[in-house]
């Protein structure tokens, strides 16, 4: 009964916030069907990401809180979402950048999804799924939303060392936003304030920059 709720209440939450971040791509919206397959790729791999932890604790040695947050924690969970992105950042019907940040919010969320259950089902804790759902879910979506949009600009323009650098730009910002947020939240009281604070708004606000530069480009991409 308690896992049932958890998995509601964690469902609840994120389809809210994905469908906030979807109702921005008013030129040509993305199918659903697809949308939501996202949403479950992005919480099929936190099995991938529960896999490798281990293996990356005991390489990683001396574990100081640094290399936890940027390397075990953030570096292997974007580069499993990264690996969920990948169909459909090779769909035909990514063309568009903001295409990437829906479909990169969408296994995002998915991700954030079955990360709250697993959590609420180990600590019995329904406060922290709801504290989760507006802090760790949206980081979450923030930081693959941006990794999504930033490899779809990169993918449509012709290849060169510009498509490159927006992978890169991708990856920088979702790795660093998520590797600051583990950080300093899992610091003192002042390291949280700052990670809550600073890191998930700025992270939001580069998100929420990107979706809007990205729907001024639309017209370009559907005249």
């Amino acid at each position: 009964m308690q896992t049932a709720l958890a998995v509601l209440l964690a469902l609840a939450t994120s389809l809210f916030w994905l469908s906030a971040i979807v109702r921005h791509d008013d030129h040509e919206r993305e199918p659903w069907p697809l949308v939501a397959a996202a949403f479950v790729a992005g919480g099929a791999v936190t099995f991938g990401v529960l896999w490798t932890r281990p293996w990356l604790e005991a390489g990683c040695t001396p574990l100081t809180p640094a290399i936890d947050a940027f390397v075990v924690t953030a570096l292997a969970e974007e580069a499993w979402k990264a690996l969920a992105f990948l169909p459909f950042l090779l769909a035909r019907e990514t063309d568009e950048p903001l295409d990437g940040a829906v479909y990169g919010a969408a296994v995002g969320l998915g991700f954030a999804t079955l990360e709250n259950v697993i959590l609420t089902h180990a600590t019995g804790d329904f406060c922290l799924l709801l504290q989760r759902a507006s802090t760790a879910t949206l980081l979450h979506a923030a930081a693959s939303g941006c990794l999504g949009l930033a490899c779809a600009a990169g993918k449509l323009r012709r290849f060169d060392v510009g498509t490159l650098a927006w992978f890169a730009l991708g990856f920088a910002i979702a790795i660093g936003a998520h590797g600051c947020y583990d950080l300093w939240l899992c610091g003192d009281d002042a390291q949280a304030f700052v990670s809550l604070l600073l890191v998930l708004p700025t992270a939001l606000a580069v998100l929420a920059w990107k979706v809007r530069w990205a729907r001024g480009h639309s017209p370009t991409f559907h005249p």
